[in-house]
């Protein structure tokens, strides 16, 4: 590692642990606090660009476990349907975060080459399924606000609008379920983080199956029936869970609003 290398890892350090430790200090602003995990994220990837941030590391370690920690930045009582912009945010740094483990490398020729995506799914799955937890639980967090406001605003006045962080929200509920049930070893769950994510979703299913349209519906059903051919145990019951809340016919409000 060069010495402008060297360098650049304290400043990163410095930085971060000011950031973080000042709001902690004054006991308020998680929101900022969150945004600036996204900043040493952002700066750790710049300082060793030939790789991605690895929870074995304490420097990024203390900056992943940050951005997911969902106790502390998702607390349903503060945030209000006007704070859906901000609650966004949230879910898009995790979101975008989990899109950089998964695409790292991968575009070649102006392409995503999807073996290579598969690769760092199994390279990162610890990194990427800790992120992919906190995004899940922010979206759970975002469907009762967002259909506050569909019913505010009318369903055709919000089609038009497209609520652009539940659309976004949509396609990470979907890259989710394709990276979960492509690399959970169902046989044997517990040797997989994937695994727990799935038992993760199982529980917020049901409001997740709210935001999502019909057609998503069934490419989760999809993906995830063959697994409960072969699952067992709890495993098969939260798969089971999934299942029958992307079953529902119900669809109005947010189930409506059709990815662009």
């Amino acid at each position: 590692m060069t010495a402008s290398a060297v360098f650049l890892r304290l400043v990163v350090a410095s930085v971060w642990l000011a950031g973080l430790l000042a709001p902690l200090a004054a006991g308020a602003q998680p929101l900022l606090t969150h945004a600036e995990a996204g900043r040493a994220f952002d700066a750790l990837r710049a300082s060793h660009p030939d790789t991605m941030p690895r929870l074995a590391e304490a420097e990024s370690s203390a900056v992943l476990r940050t951005l997911a920690d969902a106790p502390r930045f998702l607390a349903a009582d503060r945030f209000a349907p006007a704070d859906l912009g901000a609650l966004s945010d949230l879910c898009d740094r995790t979101r975008n975060a989990t899109t950089a483990y998964i695409a790292f490398g991968a575009m070649q020729q102006g392409q995503l080459v999807p073996d290579v995506m598969a690769r760092n799914a199994l390279a990162w799955q610890d990194e990427i399924a800790l992120l992919q937890g906190f995004t899940a639980r922010c979206i759970a967090l975002q469907v009762p606000l967002a259909e506050t406001l569909v019913k505010q605003m009318g369903e055709a006045q919000a089609s038009r609008l497209r609520l652009g962080g539940i659309e976004r929200s949509q396609f990470a509920l979907l890259q989710i379920y394709v990276v979960a049930a492509g690399n959970c070893p169902i046989e044997a769950p517990e040797s997989s983080s994937y695994c727990g994510v799935l038992d993760v979703m199982a529980g917020l299913a049901p409001v997740h199956a709210r935001a999502l349209p019909m057609a998503s519906r069934a490419t989760v059903r999809g993906l995830l029936a063959p697994l409960l051919a072969r699952a067992a145990g709890e495993q098969r019951r939260s798969l089971q869970q999934i299942l029958d809340a992307m079953g529902s016919p119900r669809c109005t409000g947010l189930c409506l609003l059709q990815p662009s």
